[in-house]
């Protein structure tokens, strides 16, 4: 557990501004029987993220932090829907 702390320490912490999304939503496999798990987060604000983490951290307009796993990992797939369709992506 140290040696994971001191690999996150070592990384730079990312900030983006996601508050043009009106929602984000995760799916992925939660165990070997393949049952799936989607979580919708409705108005999400910042992401955050550690380059080469397995997780990052989302935080909703309630303030409310969600830790998910990074979009590949057990087979995560990421959809948003942003308020802007000229710009789907923000970042």
């Amino acid at each position: 557990m140290d040696e994971e702390k001191n690999v996150i320490k070592s990384r730079e912490l990312k900030e983006y501004d996601i508050s043009k999304e009106l929602w984000r939503e995760y799916d992925w496999v939660i165990n070997e029987t393949g049952q799936r798990t989607v979580v919708r987060i409705n108005k999400p604000q910042k992401l955050f993220l550690y380059s080469g983490c397995t997780t990052h951290r989302v935080v909703d307009s309630e303030g409310i932090v969600h830790c998910l796993p990074s979009v590949g990992l057990m087979g995560c797939v990421l959809r948003w829907f942003n308020s802007d369709l000229n710009k789907p992506c923000n970042f």
